[in-house]
């Protein structure tokens, strides 16, 4: 059953995924109801008007999934790639959703309503649908009943009406044994690869050979847009982290302690005095305290100038920012160290001079300042480079925009200034992120062919800014005989170099027959075990070549075959059949799963006739903003 299932999950199941899901992937809460001419259209499929919102918003959504995926990396995404992708992808639907108006094909309400009425949302404790719950949701989603329903219409008929042309597909039961059959077969498989490269110094290519190929090919060769980039690179890691200063490590405990949610609470009680003798007064409280010669409630009641809380003891409850707004540290770190019953020395506030009795601790203790300070110097470092980082980013910048070079700006920072020359469209060397090669070829920053270029804004790399200056604009251009020659000549060295290394496999694929074993040929096979159709260990090619010749129990099948590499030899044992895998329930599944994808390739002929037949109009529209 497992190998029945990684075969489903690499073929039909991936087909499925990918095929089925881009078409229906952009669910936009805009009605698709826009017909007439729309000024604000990117698009108009039919009827149709695709508005320029609801691409943005798929954009958006399709950025941020991507995202998310690359850790945060912004280099790694190609903008006018994801904008061009996701244009396709809303045309289909437009597609689908202009076919099914035109055919009056739709979803009722009561189909809509039945839906939500099972929607695990919307249900109360006892299972049954509350109108409360679904008028929350409404008012969080800040839509209407009607804004709902439509929506849910437009998806729910799309993908009714998509799934309804793929249920037309039809694969016979006989069909899928023999499919099973095939994909559940096992085979022991020995393999020995031999390389191209070893054989590279035994070629030879003359002139008249190069020439040749030049004159057969001469309409396919053709160079890239090509410049020599320069740039210069600010990494913050590599950023000095001064050592923050004790007051600063001091304020950043504090502010750990107010802002930690798991810190204690301290319940107090206090004495407030506000005249020119409050310090001395309330020093002579706490002698008298201290000694047990007074009580703490008492003398609150006789001293005590806050009017709220003298006559309850003095207590004022659990202490906190709010409380004291400007002087809550000094007000934390002497209740700190008290023990419960204990009263503080004098402390001044802005209200005057408080004297405070610790009540009661809640909460966890929090961590000292000792355990704690490691943790806060790395933070406060931390902090330090990346504000030096920022405040180099937008120097930088500034500079760039102002026409500043490559070579002055390495200078004035102290970086390093560094060329790439011949940085190409389609094989970029070292700076290969789609956002680097962008701005590279942009034709504002190139320049004119030959000229020096303008250095761009700071590309975002993940703890990296790399600014770029374009210089030495080669267009694409048919390439002379002299351009192409280094690269016919590896061309046609590889192509005999990987003639020889199927004539070596060959032999070896000979000695194997000769002795019925790979033992003793004078070459090394790795032992596959018994593998499938489907085992990842051998290229299309060779697994292919692994299953295409039958075996008899005293004779091994051997083949070769050519890859990219040079050649393989393939030694297999009899084929067997792993027949756990086939049981009725497998076969339903996979005839399912068969047919569906069947009906996904029926699908996608589908849409190649919309796109036919509907009038489709792209417009110009503003480049994607995220």
């Amino acid at each position: 059953m497992e190998r029945l299932r990684e075969f489903l999950q690499g073929w039909v199941g991936k087909g499925l995924l990918v095929l089925f899901m881009l078409p229906l992937a952009v669910t936009g809460v805009e009605s698709i109801r826009h017909s007439g001419d729309d000024p604000n259209a990117v698009a108009k499929v039919g009827e149709l008007n695709v508005p320029q919102s609801a691409l943005q918003n798929a954009i958006n959504q399709r950025r941020q999934s991507l995202l998310a995926q690359v850790g945060g990396d912004t280099s790694l995404i190609n903008d006018e790639i994801l904008r061009k992708q996701t244009l396709e992808s809303m045309i289909d639907r437009y597609l689908i959703a202009n076919q099914s108006q035109n055919l009056g094909f739709s979803v009722s309400d009561a189909a809509i309503t039945q839906m939500l009425a099972t929607e695990p949302t919307f249900l109360d404790e006892s299972g049954q649908f509350s109108q409360e719950r679904f008028a929350s949701f409404l008012q969080q989603q800040g839509m209407s009943k009607e804004q709902l329903f439509d929506t849910l219409r437009q998806d729910m008929t799309l993908s009714t009406f998509s799934r309804g042309v793929i249920n037309t597909a039809v694969y016979p039961l006989t069909g899928v044994d023999k499919l099973l059959s095939q994909q559940t077969q096992l085979r022991p498989v020995w393999i020995a690869r031999v390389p191209w490269q070893p054989f590279a110094a035994q070629v030879q290519v003359s002139d008249a050979q190069i020439n040749q190929y030049y004159q057969q090919h001469k309409a396919e060769l053709n160079s890239d847009d090509a410049v020599d980039l320069a740039y210069v690179m600010l990494d913050k890691n590599a950023l000095p982290a001064p050592a923050p200063s004790e007051a600063q490590v001091q304020a950043a405990y504090q502010q750990y302690i107010a802002n930690n949610p798991n810190a204690p609470e301290y319940d107090v009680s206090m004495i407030l005095i506000n005249d020119p003798n409050a310090q001395a007064t309330l020093n002579q409280l706490k002698t008298q305290l201290d000694n047990k010669q007074a009580d703490f409630a008492a003398l609150a009641k006789q001293y005590s100038q806050d009017e709220g809380s003298k006559n309850n003891g003095g207590n004022i409850g659990t202490i906190s920012q709010a409380m004291f707004p400007k002087d809550y540290a000094a007000v934390l770190a002497a209740v700190k160290g008290l023990q419960v019953g204990q009263v503080s020395a004098p402390v001044k506030t802005q209200y005057g001079y408080q004297l405070f009795k610790l009540n009661n601790i809640s909460g966890n203790a929090p961590p000292d300042l000792a355990t704690m300070r490691p943790t806060l110097i790395a933070q406060l470092q931390a902090q330090a480079q990346d504000a030096q980082y920022q405040d180099l980013i937008s120097k930088i910048n500034n500079d760039a925009v102002a026409g500043v070079g490559v070579e002055q700006l390495a200078k004035r920072y102290r970086l390093s200034a560094h060329t790439l020359p011949n940085y190409q469209t389609t094989h970029a060397q070292g700076l290969n992120q789609p956002a680097v090669m962008t701005a590279a070829f942009d034709p504002q920053l190139r320049g004119a062919a030959n000229g020096a270029g303008h250095v761009s804004t700071g590309i975002d790399l993940k703890d990296r800014t790399v600014w770029v200056q374009p210089n030495n604009y080669r267009a694409a251009h048919a390439m002379t005989l002299a351009e192409a020659r280094p690269m016919i000549k590896q061309k046609l060295v590889q192509q005999q170099a990987q003639a020889l290394a199927l004539a070596r496999a060959k032999q070896i694929a000979a000695a194997v027959q000769q002795k019925n074993s790979v033992e003793g040929v004078g070459v090394e096979f790795s032992h596959l075990g018994d593998i499938n159709r489907q085992n990842p260990a051998l290229s299309d090619a060779e697994r292919a070549s692994a299953f295409s010749v039958p075996a008899r129990a005293d004779k091994l099948a051997v083949t070769t075959q050519a890859t990219p590499t040079g050649a393989s030899v393939l030694v297999g044992g009899v084929i067997h059949q792993d027949a756990s895998a086939i049981d009725a329930a497998s076969k339903r599944q996979a005839a399912n799963m068969v047919r569906d994808a069947i009906g996904q390739s029926q699908f996608e002929d589908y849409l190649a006739y919309l796109r036919a037949h509907t009038d489709v109009t792209i417009k110009n529209a503003p480049a994607n903003n995220p």
